[in-house]
């Protein structure tokens, strides 16, 4: 009897539906479009088919904590039609709980969206984006410094030059 039951929970083990990631079994990949959050709190995963993870041809792209409540659009943005999306409900979970469970997955997986590297490319990218547009506005200083050089000034009568012969006074 304790062997059937042992076999029974393999089973259920490896035939459980969803995904597992850590030792956290989240629901079926959904395509993101047709996801709506569920009522209380959780993590979830985007997703992007990849046939070289296994046991399941997904691939993490982030993990991402949603509170109580989580509006559609708050959480759905503009992502392409090809990614999923999987939920690990935690209801009566606190932020920090949530958080945690998504650091945990973080520094599992490494995520593309979520790898040091990327943060760090991004952050360099908005320090460019900064410099560019103080440089931008610097340069577009001094062309309207030149331009104000090269505008025509207004011109005062002078003397003529050369002898002038005196004109009777009548």
């Amino acid at each position: 009897m304790a062997r059937r039951l042992n076999y029974i929970y393999i089973t259920a083990m490896h035939w459980a539906p969803g995904i597992r990631f850590n030792h956290y079994f989240f629901s079926e990949p959904k395509v993101i479009h047709d996801w709506t959050p569920p009522a209380c709190g959780g993590v979830f995963v985007i997703l992007v088919r990849d046939d070289q993870w296994a046991p399941k041809p997904f691939q993490p792209l982030c993990f991402a904590e949603f509170g109580n409540h989580t509006r559609e659009g708050k959480v759905r943005q503009n992502w392409p039609a090809d990614w999923y999306i999987a939920t690990l409900s935690m209801p009566f979970s606190t932020t920090a709980e949530r958080c945690a469970v998504v650091n945990e997955l973080v520094g599992a997986y490494n995520p593309i969206r979520q790898s040091g590297e990327s943060l760090d490319l991004t952050r360099r990218v908005d320090e460019l984006q900064n410099r560019q547009h103080e440089l931008t506005t610097q340069l577009q200083a001094l062309v309207s410094s030149l331009n104000r050089l090269f505008e025509p000034h207004p011109v005062a009568p002078r003397a003529r030059i050369g002898f002038q012969p005196e004109v009777p006074v009548r």
